[in-house]
């Protein structure tokens, strides 16, 4: 039976999460006071942030992978240089 506050969309799932009591203390008057329930501010907080933190996630990934690649071109580039280098005589004159 669907009542007029559930959604008959999507199957919802449960997580839980540990909050401070602070923020729960904060999240419980910001629910009574718009006669709302927690759940509703949860999924638009998480809603609102997820691109955000998705972002600086992939910002952090692709800059990692950036890194590794240039250090491997690098050492491609310059470990025959240094293994030419090494293989000449130093006190040869030419």
């Amino acid at each position: 039976m669907v009542t007029r506050k559930q959604s008959p969309q999507q199957p919802n799932h449960v997580v839980s999460v540990r909050l401070t009591a602070d923020i729960i203390k904060r999240l419980d008057a910001l629910a009574e006071r718009t006669n709302r329930s927690r759940g509703v501010y949860l999924r638009s907080a998480i809603t609102r942030m997820l691109p955000t933190l998705e972002a600086e996630h992939w910002s952090q990934t692709s800059a990692v992978y950036e890194s590794d690649y240039f250090h491997q071109e690098f050492i491609q580039l310059t470990t025959p240089l240094l293994g030419h280098m090494s293989s000449e005589d130093p006190t040869r004159e030419e």
